[in-house]
């Protein structure tokens, strides 16, 4: 399959179609990325040190959506901390990309794991079902992010947690700077020949990391879609100043 010569944009909802043709290599790409696991755990271990339901013996399990969950990296980030937090729960991954979810589904996972194909954009409206979401390097890959904040309010029962980990360097020149050096210098090289293809994904990858909200635009936006007790920090390890996880609560 050739690569598409469409530029690959989120409003135009050509980014998951363009994973589709990397989803058998993602792994070994982030793999390449030192702390990137490390990094999702965090996050993932933020998210259920928020949770505000610990089900007891006979309760219903933790419900947590994984969405954007691509390769299953974030998904099992989920199992870890979940597991770890000693709670019964299920998760969800949820992915537009036939591709990444290919290699997501390749791997192992216990019975409370499943996954379905669902544009962020297209997710149905079931109302609150969720105790927590995370979207990881989702948010920045959606049409129109306000919407899709809603909707993830939306989603969540009375105290659910959202947590977006995602990139963020705008606002800040030199972090600014170090991505673009990062990009140029080591991702899009080594896309280009883990793939074989024409990295125009990890392009556009560069390019809407720039564009993407600065850290008060992003806290702004969780609360315009009426989270509150929100929140933002830097990852540990060498992309602190790159990436963040911002959460928020449904009251």
């Amino acid at each position: 399959m050739k690569p598409s010569t469409t530029p690959i944009s989120a409003q135009d909802s050509t980014v998951a179609p363009a994973f589709d043709q990397v989803g058998l290599h993602y792994d070994r790409l982030t793999g390449m990325s030192p702390g990137y696991a490390g990094q999702l755990l965090s996050s993932a271990r933020l998210l259920t040190g928020a949770l505000s339901r610990r089900p007891g013996p006979g309760e219903e399990p933790l419900q947590v959506a994984d969405l954007g969950c691509g390769s299953g990296a974030s998904t099992r980030a989920l199992l870890t901390a979940l597991t770890e937090s000693g709670c019964r729960f299920r998760i969800e991954g949820v992915d537009g990309s036939a591709g990444m979810l290919e290699a997501a589904r390749a791997k192992d996972w216990p019975e409370s794991v499943t996954f379905s194909r669902t544009l962020a954009e297209e997710l149905p409206d079931e109302g609150p079902r969720y105790d927590a979401i995370l979207a990881a390097y989702l948010l920045r890959n959606v049409p129109d992010r306000d919407a899709f904040l809603r909707h993830a309010w939306q989603s969540l029962r009375p105290g659910g947690v959202l947590v977006v980990h995602d990139y963020g360097v705008a606002g800040r020149p030199l972090d600014a700077a170090a991505w673009t050096a990062l990009s140029w210098g080591v991702i899009i090289p080594s896309a280009a020949i883990v793939t074989r293809r024409r990295p125009s994904l990890f392009t556009y990858l560069w390019r809407s990391v720039l564009e993407f909200d600065s850290d008060e635009q992003l806290q702004d936006r969780l609360t315009r879609a009426g989270f509150e007790d929100v929140g933002l920090r830097p990852v540990p390890g060498w992309q602190r100043g790159m990436v963040r996880a911002v959460w928020g609560r449904r009251p």
